[in-house]
């Protein structure tokens, strides 16, 4: 006899289901069971994988859901019963009304964080569905536990009036719980009384038996609780996929309830259809065909893009990808995207200039939908859409932030809220996150799994590593696992948990669109937006498909990616600032490319703030490349990739010298002139196989994907063909063989061109706007990160290295976000703490409606007080605000109480219509007696006081910084600055200086205190790490705001990030004198470099072979009009224009730094 699972829990039965569907479908073969259901709590999320993974391991899909019944879904009352019912889908109608049910569940009876149903939507939606009785939580079952007979009799009769006798299951388990035993003596005799089978389910939670232990993580995960004290286990070891004999024994004396198992297998029988195009329709103007108006559309952009009339060339690129968009009925695809993205533009929404290899079509172009011309810089149709391979095409469009919902918003209304959702994406546990979580349910504290979690190395490519990967020999945490009891009992709970979905959430990006409503396909649930709230403040829920992103393409719904990008609200409002300060508004779209004062500034490495261009390694690949033209970002961006950054010197080196680029094969000129002789592009090595091997525009595209996904199979049958085609066209068998190794080297590092335009067009954009509207800019991309910790004192420190003052808030001046005044930046209200944006409100709307505020008395008065409180008042008093209307800061907060209260008294008084006796007018119209407020004491503010202040409210301070005044000293006392830590060799002892921005401290497993510090010197921050006796030491010297000298040892163990181990730390107070004397002779070093205008370096005849390179790097750093001059023993050498440097300090202290090398006089 055989035997089926019914009753079974994936990993979608959120952190209480431990299968994996793969995995459970394999085990489910190999014990030789003919078919294997999905039933998890609520949902359907595993329903087309379960389908695939049984087709691919011959065995039969039992598609169902474990439903939460209650008497009534729309109950408001807080306190209900829930019980567990199973359904199984016997038909496609079955499947279908599922579908509907689980989703209704959702978005009719979602309440306690659980979907409900109940018996009128059972009934609405009971078609082909086959319901069980339910397990221990049934309502059957809770009636039986309960002895009420009766009501688990009615509830019976219920369900075989809904579902039909014939539909209806009584469900048996047998897991050694006494509860069960008593519950089945009930499920037996009734199911006798009414002539209904029993059928047997083991509830299956977990695959093997020896999964018990993991799955009891799991649950202790679910509930915060560890596994000494867990707040939910299963009681027995019974829960998992038994095999048939193990299930026959168990329910011998029940025979018949094995056999059911396989008779509703036998009437289960559903399929799902895949690899279909459920597009929707376009509405077109007078039931126009699609087709046609699209290429109306596009020709009418082809004569805006090119000129009237057009070129040859794009006319017939147009003509050919029109005929390839027809014939694959895509059509309405580029209708919807188009009228979307002109709907964002004719309202205001900032739009990308495209992503991805859309940016490779003509039409896209034409239709606006893309701002890059194909033909110009090369792009291909086929690397976006394959003739000869149909698959939906991908066009992902980035909005800025502020304006995405709206564009979803206008979607949504225009195709209808049935059709259209957003799409579900599950959090699993990776290695770190597993690592951290066994910690805790073992009891350990977070500080034990933190510490093994960071053993593991960071995701390469956005993949994260196994544990199998982790725990080879050599990795650092096979070493502790092996060293370390306490830690190989975390990574074993750990590794049992691998994987396992841990959360749901909703994709970055992802809309789906349908031709019908989408409950028809796919099922729908709710899933909590963190990112906002309802009117309300209750929290706020989204629509989203039950299925994640690669089972709704495989159904054939219309995805689209709507990205937020928040450079794009940058761009928008620097260029609002612009407009308001100078009357014009640089139009993007129409931005010359050949910007010299762009090119200039990234050339030097400043692009700090400027998208993808940022990161202190591309802004050494910057100073390397020093792009003169748009090529040049677009390569940048594509190189500046892991696999793909060891081309950049030979890119860089190229560039200066492209006579020097030998090519293997003159046909290959052409195809990489632009990045001087260098395959970056994937569209590269597309032109390769076409011009080489002769390859057809989709056979080359064949070739990128094989290559891409290292398909070596597929590769080996294009090799042949490559190899064949390129000697057809008589090429070289040597340069064949390059040709083909650079083809396979390139699935590490080849990059799109098409997206790599697309974001050097929004790079240089960015760029264009720092170094035509400084302040502007920077105003716009300080406002956009006034909600994020650390990076308003960052880009303010910035504005001072551009030599761009920054305001301090004003009542007067200010509005939420920062502002340019007079070439100033003014700080923006909403970066004060403790003031609201409904705060920032009321005082906008009072100095609009009655001007200028003249006093703190005034401004109390006319300010709405219940939306300006007096902890916000005292904010913009410490922060500054009110400087402008000439009052020290102590006097105002002395007098904030009575101004404050005489305010909300006078509002109050004039919601009631009182008036006081100043307020009524004299006789004959003569002006209001004017009120008389006590006056502002003079008090004088103490300028550390101040400092402070501006540090509590601003996170800076603005005034004055401390740093600042003893700048010079601290430069005298280090060895480097921050900035320049990252340079410095891994272990390498420095003496380092700042002000401690932040400071934690915690207890290490050992009870011994260690502390995480922050340091901040201006031109950068560094975490800074106490141990063991140097913790002893030096603790009390480490606090918030204190400034000091740091000793200790440079640590880059973790990848991208600098740390210094810390042995001394010594308080930085340097006396007035001494600052004035580190001052002179910086001043004095700097105008002897600036007179002489040469910097000489003693050089020691044996430096080491790479100090050409080290002094290569120095100078591109630094770029200047001092003369470098080398002297090594009598020999003087002065170095050409191109190795000329700044002559600042900061530069002679790295050429002095240099190894054998000097400063010489």
């Amino acid at each position: 006899m055989s035997f089926a699972h019914l009753h079974v829990h994936s990993e979608y039965s959120l952190l209480d289901g431990a299968c994996k569907i793969d995995a459970l479908v394999a085990r489910a073969a190999e014990l030789g069971q003919p078919a294997v259901g999905l039933t998890d709590h609520g949902v359907m999320n595993g329903a087309v994988e379960l389908y695939q993974a049984c087709k691919k391991h011959d065995v039969k899909p039992i598609l169902g859901v474990e439903a939460y019944f209650v008497d009534d879904r729309h109950t408001t009352a807080t306190r209900f019963e829930r019980n567990h019912l199973t359904l199984l889908a016997a038909t496609d109608a079955g499947f279908r009304n599922l579908v509907k049910l689980s989703s209704a569940g959702f978005l009719e009876g979602y309440k306690r964080g659980k979907p409900h149903v109940d018996m009128e939507l059972l009934e609405r939606h009971a078609e082909g569905v086959i319901v069980l009785t339910g397990c221990l939580q049934s309502r059957f079952c809770q009636r039986l536990l309960a002895e009420n007979r009766a009501e688990a009799r009615a509830h019976v009769d219920d369900l075989m009036q809904v579902f039909g006798p014939e539909n209806v299951y009584f469900e048996v388990q047998k897991n050694g719980l006494d509860a069960q035993d008593k519950a089945n003596e009930g499920i037996v005799a009734i199911a006798r009384e009414v002539g209904r089978p029993l059928v047997a389910t083991a509830d299956v939670h977990y695959l093997r038996r020896e999964d018990y232990h993991n799955h009891a993580a799991l649950l202790c995960v679910q509930t915060k609780s560890t596994l000494d004290k867990p707040k939910l286990s299963f009681e027995t070891n019974e829960f998992y996929l038994k095999d048939t004999g193990e299930m026959a024994a168990a329910f011998a004396e029940w025979p018949e309830a094995i056999a059911s198992t396989l008779e509703i297998a036998e009437r289960c029988d559903v399929e799902i259809e895949l690899g279909k195009h459920l597009l929707p329709r376009f509405p077109t103007p007078n039931g126009e065909p699609e087709s046609e108006y699209l290429r109306r559309l596009a020709e009418e952009g082809l004569r805006r893009r090119y000129g009237d009339p057009p070129p040859a060339e794009a006319v017939e690129r147009l003509d050919m990808e029109l005929g390839v968009i027809d014939k694959m009925g895509f059509s309405a695809y580029f209708l919807i995207v188009w009228d979307f993205v002109k709907y964002a533009k004719d309202n205001g929404i900032a739009v990308g200039p495209g992503r991805g290899s859309a940016a490779g079509s003509i039409v896209a172009y034409c239709l606006n939908i893309t701002d890059v011309d194909p033909l110009r810089y090369d792009l291909l149709f086929e690397r976006f859409l394959n003739a000869e391979r149909i698959s939906m095409p991908d066009i992902d469009i980035d909005f800025s932030v502020k304006g995405r919902e709206r564009v979803i918003r206008y979607v949504t209304e225009k195709y209808g809220k049935d059709r259209v959702a957003q799409i579900i994406t599950f959090g699993r546990m990776f290695p770190r996150a597993a690592t951290r979580d066994a910690a805790r349910v073992l009891g350990y504290d977070y500080a034990t799994g933190d510490k093994l979690a960071k053993l593991i190395p960071d995701p390469i490519m956005g993949r994260p590593p196994s544990f199998e990967e982790c725990l080879q020999p050599g990795e650092e945490l096979a070493k502790a696992v092996a060293e370390d009891p306490q830690a190989k009992q975390i990574v074993d709970v750990a590794r049992g948990m691998e994987g396992i979905v841990r959360n749901t959430s909703i994709h970055a990006a992802a809309v789906v669109i349908s031709d019908r409503p989408l409950t028809d396909i796919v099922p729908l649930q709710l899933a909590e937006d963190t990112g906002s709230t309802n009117e309300d403040g209750s929290r706020a829920f989204r629509t989203v498909t039950q299925y994640s992103m690669k089972p709704i393409e495989e159904i054939g719904l219309l995805k689209m990616d709507f990205l937020g990008l928040r450079n794009l609200d940058v761009i928008e409002s620097a260029l609002d600032i612009i407009e308001r300060s100078t009357g014009v508004r640089p139009d993007m779209a129409k931005l010359p490319l050949d910007d010299a004062k762009t090119y200039e500034m990234l050339a030097r490495g400043d692009s700090i703030g400027v998208f993808q261009f940022e990161s202190e390694g591309m802004r050494e690949a910057l100073r390397k490349i020093r792009p003169t033209e748009f090529e040049d970002l677009v390569a940048l961006v594509a190189l500046y990739r892991p696999g793909a950054m060891r081309f950049i010197d030979d890119y860089a080196r190229n560039k200066r010298n492209p006579e020097a680029v030998e090519y293997p094969d003159e046909r290959l000129r052409p195809i990489t002139e632009s990045t001087y002789g260098v395959i970056l592009y994937q569209e590269q090595s597309m032109q390769i196989a076409k011009t080489i091997a002769g390859f057809s525009g989709p056979e080359a595209d064949d070739l990128r994907k094989a290559i891409g996904k290292k398909q070596r199979d597929r590769m080996a049958k294009l090799k042949d063909r490559f190899f064949e085609g390129a000697r057809a066209t008589g090429t070289r068998e040597e340069v064949i063989e390059q040709l083909w190794a650079v083809n396979e080297a390139a699935a590490d590092y080849s990059f799109n061109k098409s997206h790599a335009a697309c974001y050097a067009l929004i790079s240089y954009r960015t760029a264009w706007l720092k170094a035509n509207y400084p302040a502007e800019y920077m105003a716009a991309l300080i406002s956009s990160v006034m909600s994020t910790k650390d990076k308003v004192p960052f880009f303010v420190n910035q504005c001072e290295d551009m030599g761009i003052e920054v305001l301090p808030p004003d009542v007067n001046e200010s509005g939420h976000d920062f502002v340019v005044v007079d070439g100033r930046i003014r700080f923006g209200l909403d970066a004060v703490k403790n003031v609201g944006a409904a705060a920032v409100d009321a005082l906008l709307e009072a100095r609009e409606k009655g001007g200028p505020f003249t006093s703190i008395w005034d401004f109390c008065e006319r300010v709405d007080h219940r939306a300006m409180n007096k902890r916000a008042i005292e904010s913009l008093v410490r922060c500054g605000a009110f400087d402008s209307l000439g009052h020290s800061r102590t006097g105002m907060l002395a007098v904030l109480p009575q101004a404050q209260a005489a305010g909300q008294q006078a509002q109050e008084d004039a919601q009631v219509g009182q008036a006081s006796i100043f307020d009524l007018a004299e006789p004959d119209g003569a002006p209001a007696v004017s009120k008389q407020h006590p006056p502002v004491p003079d008090l004088e503010d103490d300028p550390k006081v101040i400092n402070q202040m501006e540090k509590e409210t601003l996170g800076l301070f603005l005034s004055s910084h401390p740093l600042k005044e003893v700048r010079p000293a601290l430069r005298a006392a280090t060895d480097c600055t921050l900035a320049d830590l990252a340079e410095r060799k891994d272990g390498d002892w420095v003496t380092v200086g700042g002000m401690i921005t932040e400071a934690k401290r915690i207890r290490t497993r050992k009870g011994d205190y260690m502390m995480f510090a922050t340091l901040d010197d201006l031109t950068g921050q560094v975490e800074i790490l106490v141990f063991n006796s140097a913790y002893e030491q030096n603790a009390s010297r480490l606090q918030v705001d204190q400034i000091v000298l740091v000793r200790g040892r440079v640590d880059h163990k973790d990848q991208d990030e600098t740390k210094v181990v810390v042995q001394q730390v010594e308080p930085f107070d340097p006396s007035p004198e001494e600052i004035a004397k580190a001052a002179e002779q910086v001043a004095e070093a700097e105008q002897a470099a600036a007179a002489r205008k040469r910097i000489t370096l003693a050089v020691q005849p044996e430096v080491p072979a790479a100090f050409l390179d080290e002094l290569t790097d120095v100078v591109r750093k630094y770029p200047g009009e001092h003369e470098v001059m080398l002297c090594v023993g009598e020999r003087r050498l002065v170095l050409g224009k191109e190795y000329r440097v700044s002559g600042s300090v900061e530069c002679q202290n790295e050429l002095a730094s240099l190894p054998g090398c000097a400063l010489a006089a």
